[in-house]
């Protein structure tokens, strides 16, 4: 596993709750879930509602989670749902990033702490 991404990955999991965000024919959806690590580059969310999960399935999300000044951002791919419980899918990590809020007096910005980008044979690799 990448270094910048298991330092995300060690973040996730102190947070675990989330907002996932998708894009549907209703629009753009938010929702809370409960967010845990597989394993590699892969994350379990439960998801805290009653929703149809196979609509989901190899649709791009994002997982937005903050903790004190800490922001990360997750983009991904459900992948499957999982077999142990029907509230669960399983999202590839695309993309992550992870943000510290900054500030000098009336001055605030965020500061990129790790980056991790899945590359593009990479990507090839995940499709097969």
């Amino acid at each position: 596993m990448n270094k910048k991404l298991r330092h995300i990955i060690r973040k996730i999991d102190a947070i675990q709750f989330a907002l996932l965000r998708y894009h549907d024919k209703k629009g753009r959806i938010t929702r809370h879930v409960k967010v845990k690590t597989n394993d590699n580059n892969s994350l379990i969310c439960t998801l805290t509602y009653n929703e149809d999960l196979k609509k989901l399935r190899n649709k791009r999300v994002n997982l937005i989670q903050k903790s004190e000044d800490d922001y990360l951002y997750i983009s991904g791919q459900v992948t499957e749902t999982t077999a142990q419980d029907e509230k669960e899918i399983c999202i590839c990590v695309l993309k992550a990033c992870w943000f510290v809020r900054k500030s000098r007096g009336s001055l605030s910005w965020l500061q990129e702490k790790h980056i991790y980008d899945i590359l593009p044979q990479d990507d090839l690799e995940l499709a097969s």
